[in-house]
């Protein structure tokens, strides 16, 4: 998830070019109603988005994942274009997995293909 439309479409084209089935969506909304249709190996979120921000996309994820028998943590992966220590800890803090900063595109081949073999979840 990505309000950039550039980033959004960069982001999809280096994961789909390397064999990754992408959903991409600009909205908190939009990425939940995906969520609940079809569950996928890893969550990729900008955190800087207008309205409702990626912190908002991964807290309301991990609600949801308490009421799922038995409870799964999705992998989820932050982007950002702030790279702080804070903002890392912060990500990581509120339930994401991993944190990127901005530009992604030389690492979130390696980094999604990571969270999202069934090794990296325990």
């Amino acid at each position: 998830m990505d309000d950039n439309p550039d980033d959004l479409a960069s982001v999809q084209i280096v994961l789909s070019n390397a064999g990754a089935a992408v959903k991409a969506v600009t909205k908190v909304e939009d990425a939940l109603r995906a969520l609940m249709a079809e569950r996928p190996d890893v969550v990729v979120s900008d955190l800087v988005i207008p309205g409702h921000d990626g912190f908002t996309l991964i807290r309301r994820i991990r609600r949801m994942e308490e009421s799922e028998p038995p409870p799964r943590a999705l992998p989820a992966l932050a982007i950002s274009s702030t790279d702080t220590a804070e903002q890392q800890r912060y990500a990581i803090e509120e339930g994401f997995t991993e944190f990127l900063a901005k530009p992604v595109h030389e690492h979130v081949v390696a980094v999604v293909g990571r969270l999202a073999r069934p090794a990296a979840r325990t």
